[in-house]
């Protein structure tokens, strides 16, 4: 693909994620849609996964619907890490995409591990809206 087809793609999925983020319901007074950077990536991850044909919508409704209601059973409550929408998105998520073959739990055990060995000031937990650029002269 060339530079400028792969420049039109990317421009591409970030107009859909745009489309996608905008068009939300506005959040009620005093609230926030999103309340971390990664909640807003999570959002997008599930989204476009079931755009792209990976799973059913209902079975990552499901998911989450019993991801919220074994919390409410078991840790509602008795838990210090409270309440967090997102994060029963995301265990949603891994059990849809891992009911379908598409996730491999090692692999992403192994990645869980190595992002939460970086400390919080590398910046890896705050937004990123401009692009990255990557240097070619460092692909291995």
């Amino acid at each position: 693909m060339s530079p400028s087809a792969a420049g039109a793609s990317l421009e591409s999925r970030r107009a859909e994620i745009d489309a996608l983020v905008c068009g939300l319901p506005a959040p009620r007074d005093g609230d926030q849609a999103f309340d971390e950077p990664w909640q807003i990536r999570a959002f997008a991850l599930a989204v476009g996964a079931h755009e792209a044909g990976e799973f059913e919508w209902p079975a990552f409704q499901s998911a989450l619907i019993e991801s919220i209601r074994s919390w409410e059973e078991q840790d509602a409550g008795t838990s210090d890490s409270g309440w967090s929408y997102y994060e029963h998105w995301v265990r949603a998520l891994e059990v849809v995409l891992d009911s379908v073959g598409k996730l491999d739990s090692d692999a992403l055990n192994l990645r869980t591990r190595e992002v939460l060995a970086v400390p919080p000031n590398r910046g890896h937990h705050e937004a990123r809206l401009d692009p990255i650029a990557i240097d070619p002269g460092t692909r291995s």
